[in-house]
Protein backbone atom coordinates (compact mmCIF):
# COMPACT_ATOMS: atom_id res chain seq x y z
CA UNK A 1 0.00 0.00 0.00
CA UNK A 2 1.66 3.55 -0.95
CA UNK A 3 2.25 5.70 2.29
CA UNK A 4 2.22 9.47 2.33
CA UNK A 5 3.63 11.67 4.82
CA UNK A 6 0.55 14.28 5.49
CA UNK A 7 0.53 16.95 8.48
CA UNK A 8 -1.08 16.38 11.88
CA UNK A 9 -3.31 19.19 10.88
CA UNK A 10 -4.83 17.81 8.32
CA UNK A 11 -5.98 14.92 9.51
CA UNK A 12 -8.88 14.08 12.36
CA UNK A 13 -10.88 11.07 13.57
CA UNK A 14 -12.53 10.53 10.62
CA UNK A 15 -11.14 12.54 7.70
CA UNK A 16 -7.74 13.44 5.70
CA UNK A 17 -6.49 16.20 3.17
CA UNK A 18 -3.49 15.58 0.89
CA UNK A 19 -2.35 18.50 -0.42
CA UNK A 20 0.87 19.53 -2.35
CA UNK A 21 2.99 17.35 -4.73
CA UNK A 22 1.16 13.65 -3.50
CA UNK A 23 -1.74 15.30 -5.02
CA UNK A 24 -0.42 14.84 -8.67
CA UNK A 25 1.23 11.82 -7.50
CA UNK A 26 -1.99 9.62 -6.52
CA UNK A 27 -4.03 11.05 -9.52
CA UNK A 28 -1.72 10.87 -12.12
CA UNK A 29 1.38 8.74 -11.76
CA UNK A 30 -0.29 6.56 -9.41
CA UNK A 31 -4.09 6.32 -11.23
CA UNK A 32 -5.42 6.11 -7.21
CA UNK A 33 -8.97 6.22 -7.76
CA UNK A 34 -12.07 6.32 -5.33
CA UNK A 35 -12.50 3.83 -3.31
CA UNK A 36 -8.38 3.10 -3.29
CA UNK A 37 -6.79 2.49 0.10
CA UNK A 38 -3.69 4.52 1.33
CA UNK A 39 -1.40 4.50 3.92
CA UNK A 40 -1.01 8.35 5.24
CA UNK A 41 1.52 8.95 7.97
CA UNK A 42 1.68 12.25 10.15
CA UNK A 43 5.27 12.18 10.78
CA UNK A 44 5.60 12.38 14.12
CA UNK A 45 4.57 8.58 14.95
CA UNK A 46 1.15 7.35 13.71
CA UNK A 47 -0.68 6.01 10.93
CA UNK A 48 -3.76 5.31 9.22
CA UNK A 49 -5.23 2.79 7.10
CA UNK A 50 -7.32 5.61 4.36
CA UNK A 51 -10.09 5.44 1.47
CA UNK A 52 -9.67 7.66 -0.79
CA UNK A 53 -13.10 9.68 -1.53
CA UNK A 54 -12.15 12.71 -3.56
CA UNK A 55 -9.52 13.51 -5.74
CA UNK A 56 -9.55 17.09 -7.17
CA UNK A 57 -7.04 19.21 -8.78
CA UNK A 58 -5.21 20.75 -5.61
CA UNK A 59 -6.48 18.11 -2.54
CA UNK A 60 -6.99 14.87 -2.22
CA UNK A 61 -9.34 13.45 0.45
CA UNK A 62 -10.34 10.65 2.72
CA UNK A 63 -11.75 8.82 5.35
CA UNK A 64 -9.94 7.17 8.24
CA UNK A 65 -10.85 3.25 8.10
CA UNK A 66 -8.06 2.52 10.89
CA UNK A 67 -5.16 3.54 12.56
CA UNK A 68 -2.36 1.09 12.10
CA UNK A 69 0.45 0.30 14.62
CA UNK A 70 3.47 1.10 13.46
CA UNK A 71 7.13 0.41 15.15
CA UNK A 72 9.81 1.38 12.34
CA UNK A 73 11.34 3.87 15.09
CA UNK A 74 14.38 3.15 17.00
CA UNK A 75 14.31 2.71 20.20
CA UNK A 76 17.37 4.76 21.00
CA UNK A 77 17.26 8.59 19.45
CA UNK A 78 20.60 9.29 17.31
CA UNK A 79 21.71 12.43 17.43
CA UNK A 80 24.41 12.97 14.49
CA UNK A 81 26.53 15.92 14.34
CA UNK A 82 28.65 15.51 11.08
CA UNK A 83 31.04 18.22 9.89
CA UNK A 84 30.15 19.71 6.57
CA UNK A 85 31.60 17.61 3.43
CA UNK A 86 32.12 18.58 0.12
CA UNK A 87 30.33 17.94 -3.11
CA UNK A 88 27.20 16.51 -2.51
CA UNK A 89 28.27 13.74 -0.32
CA UNK A 90 25.54 15.38 2.05
CA UNK A 91 22.48 14.59 0.24
CA UNK A 92 23.91 10.84 -0.26
CA UNK A 93 24.94 11.03 3.91
CA UNK A 94 21.09 12.19 5.19
CA UNK A 95 19.76 9.93 2.80
CA UNK A 96 21.42 6.61 4.52
CA UNK A 97 21.46 7.90 7.63
CA UNK A 98 17.47 7.79 7.67
CA UNK A 99 17.45 4.70 6.36
CA UNK A 100 19.57 3.75 9.46
CA UNK A 101 16.96 5.21 12.08
CA UNK A 102 19.43 8.67 12.79
CA UNK A 103 16.58 10.38 14.96
CA UNK A 104 18.17 14.25 13.87
CA UNK A 105 21.25 15.60 12.02
CA UNK A 106 23.30 19.11 12.65
CA UNK A 107 25.32 19.52 9.92
CA UNK A 108 28.51 21.36 11.83
CA UNK A 109 31.48 23.94 11.08
CA UNK A 110 34.77 23.09 12.08
CA UNK A 111 38.27 24.57 11.12
CA UNK A 112 39.32 21.80 8.88
CA UNK A 113 36.27 21.61 6.54
CA UNK A 114 36.60 22.21 3.15
CA UNK A 115 33.28 22.69 2.21
CA UNK A 116 31.61 26.33 3.40
CA UNK A 117 28.20 27.04 2.94
CA UNK A 118 27.28 31.05 2.78
CA UNK A 119 25.21 32.45 5.26
CA UNK A 120 22.49 33.23 2.55
CA UNK A 121 22.74 29.49 1.01
CA UNK A 122 22.36 28.20 4.71
CA UNK A 123 18.03 27.89 4.59
CA UNK A 124 18.10 26.38 0.95
CA UNK A 125 20.66 23.68 1.85
CA UNK A 126 18.49 22.90 5.00
CA UNK A 127 15.45 22.96 3.13
CA UNK A 128 17.32 20.20 0.29
CA UNK A 129 18.51 18.46 2.82
CA UNK A 130 14.53 18.28 4.74
CA UNK A 131 13.47 17.04 1.80
CA UNK A 132 15.83 14.53 1.28
CA UNK A 133 15.42 13.04 4.89
CA UNK A 134 11.74 12.90 3.78
CA UNK A 135 11.97 11.08 0.99
CA UNK A 136 13.81 8.45 2.27
CA UNK A 137 11.85 8.25 5.46
CA UNK A 138 8.59 7.92 3.13
CA UNK A 139 10.91 5.00 1.36
CA UNK A 140 11.87 3.10 4.42
CA UNK A 141 8.85 2.94 6.02
CA UNK A 142 9.45 4.94 9.00
CA UNK A 143 6.78 6.74 10.59
CA UNK A 144 8.62 9.74 11.74
CA UNK A 145 10.49 12.21 9.99
CA UNK A 146 14.12 12.89 10.87
CA UNK A 147 15.21 16.74 11.47
CA UNK A 148 18.07 18.38 9.62
CA UNK A 149 19.36 21.26 11.29
CA UNK A 150 17.86 23.61 12.30
CA UNK A 151 20.76 25.22 11.49
CA UNK A 152 24.44 24.91 11.04
CA UNK A 153 26.19 25.23 14.38
CA UNK A 154 29.33 25.29 15.83
CA UNK A 155 30.88 22.96 17.95
CA UNK A 156 30.21 24.90 21.01
CA UNK A 157 26.01 25.66 20.14
CA UNK A 158 25.66 21.50 19.09
CA UNK A 159 27.39 20.89 22.20
CA UNK A 160 24.78 23.38 24.03
CA UNK A 161 21.81 21.55 21.77
CA UNK A 162 23.00 17.99 23.14
CA UNK A 163 24.18 18.51 26.46
CA UNK A 164 20.95 15.76 27.83
CA UNK A 165 21.98 12.89 26.08
CA UNK A 166 22.62 10.41 27.87
CA UNK A 167 25.63 9.23 25.85
CA UNK A 168 28.48 11.09 23.89
CA UNK A 169 30.68 10.13 21.38
CA UNK A 170 33.67 12.04 19.48
CA UNK A 171 34.72 9.50 16.73
CA UNK A 172 38.74 10.82 15.95
CA UNK A 173 41.03 9.52 13.76
CA UNK A 174 43.73 9.68 16.28
CA UNK A 175 42.02 7.52 18.80
CA UNK A 176 44.29 4.17 18.52
CA UNK A 177 43.01 2.70 21.64
CA UNK A 178 39.50 3.08 22.80
CA UNK A 179 36.48 1.54 20.34
CA UNK A 180 33.02 1.44 20.82
CA UNK A 181 32.83 -1.83 22.84
CA UNK A 182 35.11 -0.56 25.00
CA UNK A 183 32.32 2.13 26.57
CA UNK A 184 30.77 1.05 29.38
CA UNK A 185 27.83 2.36 30.99
CA UNK A 186 27.20 0.49 33.49
CA UNK A 187 23.64 0.17 34.76
CA UNK A 188 22.84 3.33 32.78
CA UNK A 189 20.03 2.73 30.13
CA UNK A 190 20.63 4.59 26.87
CA UNK A 191 17.80 6.42 25.71
CA UNK A 192 19.71 9.43 23.58
CA UNK A 193 23.01 9.07 22.10
CA UNK A 194 24.96 12.69 20.51
CA UNK A 195 28.03 12.00 18.03
CA UNK A 196 30.53 14.28 16.20
CA UNK A 197 32.28 13.04 13.17
CA UNK A 198 34.78 14.82 11.31
CA UNK A 199 35.49 16.59 7.69
CA UNK A 200 37.56 15.27 5.24
CA UNK A 201 40.87 17.02 7.34
CA UNK A 202 39.85 15.66 10.25
CA UNK A 203 39.38 17.34 14.00
CA UNK A 204 42.00 20.22 15.42
CA UNK A 205 43.60 19.53 18.40
CA UNK A 206 41.36 22.40 20.08
CA UNK A 207 38.61 20.93 19.31
CA UNK A 208 39.19 17.45 20.36
CA UNK A 209 39.73 18.99 23.95
CA UNK A 210 36.77 21.57 23.90
CA UNK A 211 34.22 18.33 22.80
CA UNK A 212 36.10 16.29 25.70
CA UNK A 213 35.46 18.97 28.47
CA UNK A 214 31.81 19.14 27.26
CA UNK A 215 31.46 15.16 28.34
CA UNK A 216 32.18 13.82 24.65
CA UNK A 217 34.68 10.27 25.20
CA UNK A 218 36.95 9.95 22.45
CA UNK A 219 36.49 6.38 19.97
CA UNK A 220 38.00 4.94 17.05
CA UNK A 221 37.17 3.18 14.35
CA UNK A 222 40.20 0.96 13.63
CA UNK A 223 43.22 0.78 11.97
CA UNK A 224 42.01 1.63 8.17
CA UNK A 225 41.12 5.34 7.32
CA UNK A 226 37.11 6.00 6.43
CA UNK A 227 36.14 8.36 4.06
CA UNK A 228 33.95 10.60 5.78
CA UNK A 229 30.70 10.38 4.49
CA UNK A 230 31.61 5.83 5.16
CA UNK A 231 32.42 6.82 8.61
CA UNK A 232 29.26 8.01 9.93
CA UNK A 233 27.36 5.37 8.37
CA UNK A 234 29.55 2.86 10.00
CA UNK A 235 28.71 4.72 13.42
CA UNK A 236 25.49 4.91 12.70
CA UNK A 237 25.16 1.31 12.31
CA UNK A 238 27.43 0.37 15.31
CA UNK A 239 25.04 1.96 17.50
CA UNK A 240 22.57 0.46 16.37
CA UNK A 241 23.31 -2.89 16.89
CA UNK A 242 24.37 -1.94 20.51
CA UNK A 243 21.93 0.06 21.89
CA UNK A 244 19.05 0.15 18.77
CA UNK A 245 17.08 -2.48 16.67
CA UNK A 246 19.13 -3.84 14.25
Amino acid sequence: MHRFFVPADQIDEKRVVVRGSDVNHIRKVLRLSEGDHILVVDGEGRQWQVRLTGLGAKEVEGEVVTEVSVATESPVKIVMGQALIKGNRFDHLVRKAVELGVHQVLPLESGRCVARIKKQEVEKKLERWQRIAEEAAKQCGRSKIPQVGPNIPDLKSFCDQVETCDLKLLFWEDETRARLRDVDNGDKAIGSIAFVAGPEGGWEPQEVEFLKKCGFLTVGLGPRTLRADSASLVILSLLQQRWGDL
